[in-house]
């Protein structure tokens, strides 16, 4: 009878108690079915709901990041056709250029393209300022970033052939124009050699034994026995050099590059013929020659236009020299055996010109005086270096590895002249003219000059001679072919663009796009300004200036506005690549935004079977529990039972 109480109805209290476990299981399923989550609240899972937490914000930021890439495309769209617009522009310019490029076009007839033309050009600014994004300037490279510089670059876009084959060229197609190349590397470093063998002055070429044959370059020029030797090859591994010998010379004999004369004339400012005295000079067109060294008042730096004679050249001149002045092409001084790393020396104050940083030093054998003959009868390189920094007044020369101690001698330490801040003829945009001329007299070249940015047209008043070469205009170095009679009125021409510095500045960053959930996922993209001044057609003009020629007016607009669509064309070129990367990143973005969110809901979500399940069971539970409590509490009313 112990279970019969009526104080206490523990049978009810345990189904109570049950009851409200049932309760709270039953709750839970229905929360969970209603949100269709399985953890709603930290209590749920603790690190369940950090982890989901955490995937739920990546993949809202990798969906966010791919919608900040579609408004990138969109952008990118925008400046696209912009520049698919100007590319119109351009190309209708270039039309137009041609038109007038012909002789029979009439002056009134070039006015009127000039007038097409200015017209045009204002359009390529109009839409570059006004081609905007969500309030953003696309094209007026306020966004460009960093614009590297702009190498000078040159085209001969018209060589007309020759009848004749060259006599230096070797090739079956001659042209009038054989090579042409900047000054700044036509200059070669030279250094002293010495014959091994002997050779008889001859107009056809030799090839003879040298000392030092691998630090020689082809097509330099040298002094021996009063005589040059023009070098046309070199073979390092034989130890030999192939030239023309134009006087003889015994094996020991010591050939040096090195102009080294006085003017015989007084010079004055502008360009003009100089003629040096002593034995001939090795003079080649685009060598620097030091004038009057060690005077502050007149010192310059030339550069040599044209050869006239094995003692004569064209130069243009900034000061005027008196009669007898000195001119010398060559660096030089003593250096220390053992010397390694950074070595400086100066010219004693003296203003010179130290050579282009990049170029090499030649350490060699040399008496106490400072000019071979060296040790022996044989010249001997036995180090070279790098100029690093130079100024008018000193160079610094890099030694990677020692300078050796052979004989415990002198070293002289030889490069050549730099060019400075001596201008090289010219430093605009144009294009070189040059045309077969019978002069009644001679058949010549001559060559002219037209001035992109002034419209000027320059005549050079020295004419050229079959195979010669020659650096008169813009600092280019051109080798002509061996044109004769049948060639007078051939004419070819060269396009020359003029490098520019790099443009860099703070405030002028390029376009950034966070394309992904991550700190640092960026993508950048730098829209360089399309304006007529970058792209150098600001100054197009078809119209000669007076005594000018109209048509080298219009033939160098032809080769302006190929540079411009070659650049214009560079930049929607790298504009469509980012397209595709821009595509290719918001197609990562939508599917690792999928896959991140699909974690998430694994860890997160409520599997609905089971708590379709459980809900149930819990309902069934709930059901029989309360009818458990009804007849529990039906129990202490059996007890009255024993007092009747």
């Amino acid at each position: 009878m112990g279970d019969f109480r009526i104080a206490d109805n523990l049978n009810a209290n345990a189904a109570e108690l049950q009851i409200g476990l049932t309760q709270t299981r039953l709750a839970n399923a229905t929360s969970q079915l209603a949100s269709g989550l399985r953890i709603q609240s930290a209590a749920d899972d603790p690190s369940g709901l950090a982890i989901s937490q955490q995937l739920l914000a990546r993949s809202r930021a990798l969906a966010t990041g791919s919608k900040n890439v579609a408004l990138a495309r969109d952008a990118a769209a925008v400046a696209d056709g912009a520049l698919a617009t100007i590319t119109s522009v351009l190309q209708r310019i270039r039309s137009l250029a041609v038109e007038a490029s012909t002789s029979v076009t009439s002056d009134a007839d070039r006015q009127n393209i000039q007038i097409e033309i200015d017209e045009l050009t204002h359009e390529i600014d109009r839409i570059s300022q006004n081609t905007t994004y969500n309030g953003q300037q696309l094209l007026d490279g306020s966004h460009s970033g960093f614009v590297p510089a702009q190498s000078a670059q040159l085209q001969i876009t018209a060589n007309s052939p020759l009848s004749t084959v060259s006599a230096t060229a070797g090739t079956a197609q001659n042209n009038l124009v054989q090579s042409a190349t900047f000054l700044l590397g036509a200059q070669q470093p030279t250094i002293w050699f010495s014959l091994k063998q002997n050779v008889t002055a001859s107009a056809n070429p030799q090839t003879v034994q040298v000392s030092d044959a691998q630090y020689i370059a082809p097509n330099t020029i040298f002094a021996l026995n009063g005589g040059l030797v023009y070098v046309q090859s070199v073979d390092g591994n034989a130890g030999t050099i192939t030239g023309v010998f134009t006087a003889s010379g015994a094996s020991g004999d010591i050939a040096n590059p090195t102009v080294n004369g006085n003017a015989t004339a007084a010079i004055s400012a502008g360009q003009q013929l100089v003629t040096l005295t002593g034995s001939p000079q090795p003079l080649y067109a685009g060598e620097a020659l030091q004038v009057d060294y060690g005077t502050f008042a007149t010192n310059e730096v030339v550069v040599v236009q044209k050869v006239v004679s094995p003692n004569s050249f064209v130069a243009d001149f900034s000061k005027a020299h008196a009669s007898g002045v000195n001119f010398f092409s060559e660096n030089g001084t003593f250096v220390s055996p053992g010397t390694v790393g950074s070595f400086t020396f100066s010219f004693g104050g003296t203003p010179t010109d130290s050579p282009q940083i990049g170029s090499i030093a030649y350490v060699m054998e040399t008496s106490a005086s400072g000019f071979p003959p060296p040790n022996g009868s044989q010249t001997q390189v036995v180090a070279t270096g790098t100029v690093i920094d130079g100024s008018v007044s000193s160079e610094t020369i890099y030694f990677p590895t020692p300078v050796p101690n052979y004989f415990g001698g002198s070293w002289e330490v030889m490069t050549n002249l730099g060019y400075g801040s001596t201008p090289l003829v010219n430093t605009d945009d144009g294009t070189i003219k040059l045309q077969v001329v019978n002069t009644g007299t001679s058949i010549a070249v001559q060559e002219s000059f037209y001035d992109t940015a002034t419209h000027a047209t320059e005549v050079s008043p020295i004419l050229l001679a079959p195979n010669e070469q020659s650096v008169l205009f813009d600092g280019v170095v051109v080798n002509l072919g061996n044109f004769t009679t049948n060639d007078v009125g051939q004419t070819s021409y060269i396009k020359v663009q003029q490098g520019t510095s790099a443009i860099t500045a703070a405030g002028n960053t390029a376009f950034s796009v966070q394309s992904g959930g991550e700190e640092g996922d960026i993508l950048q993209l730098g829209i360089p300004s399309v304006s007529s001044e970058s792209l150098r057609v600001s100054t197009l003009n078809v119209l000669a200036t007076a005594g000018g020629d109209p048509t080298l007016a219009a033939e160098d607009t032809i080769g302006q506005v190929d540079f411009a669509l070659q650049r214009l064309l560079a930049i929607r070129a790298n504009l469509g690549a980012f397209e595709v990367t821009l595509g290719t990143e918001g197609s990562n973005d939508d599917q690792a935004s999928m896959q991140t969110q699909a974690a998430a809901s694994t860890i997160a979500d409520a599997n609905i079977p089971a708590e379709t399940a459980a809900y149930t069971l819990a309902q069934t539970d709930a059901q029989v529990g309360m009818m458990v409590l009804s007849q529990a509490n039906l129990m202490p009313s059996e007890v009255l039972r024993l007092f009747r």
